[in-house]
């Protein structure tokens, strides 16, 4: 359900949730090579390059110098594809509050609690399966 309203709500918005979460991550975290992002993502290299080659086609990132390896350069937004990214994050955040309505801030903590809670024994389960 949550994921055919995210497409609906970026209809045309023309990333993958893959290369949505590259752009969050370098939005939250600044530019960075590909093995990094690789790594900070729990992905292979190689699914990192083509998010990357896609989102250089598209002008959403750019490649930067890198003074620790001149093989390896950092991958940093665009001017357009922060706000790409700043514009979805709003949109997100306005028709959230949307469906807030009606529902108490005692709920919405409650929601909150169980959510994150549920989140922290997923990333738990999914690291003792990876080993």
């Amino acid at each position: 359900m949550l994921k055919d309203w995210n497409e609906t709500l970026h209809s045309g918005v023309d990333v993958t949730a893959g290369m949505r979460a590259l752009l969050e991550l370098l939005l939250r975290e600044g530019s960075m090579s590909v093995p990094d992002a690789a790594r900070a993502r729990s992905v292979s290299r190689q699914l990192i390059q083509q998010q990357v080659d896609s989102l250089l086609d598209r002008k959403l990132v750019q490649r930067e110098p890198n003074p620790a390896h001149k093989r390896s350069p950092l991958i940093g937004l665009t001017d357009r594809g922060r706000a790409l990214i700043q514009n979805m994050r709003a949109e997100e955040l306005h028709a959230l509050s949307r469906l807030q309505a009606g529902t108490s801030d005692s709920a919405m903590r409650d929601a909150a609690q169980v959510l994150a809670a549920w989140a922290e024994t997923l990333s738990i389960d999914t690291g003792r399966r990876k080993q």
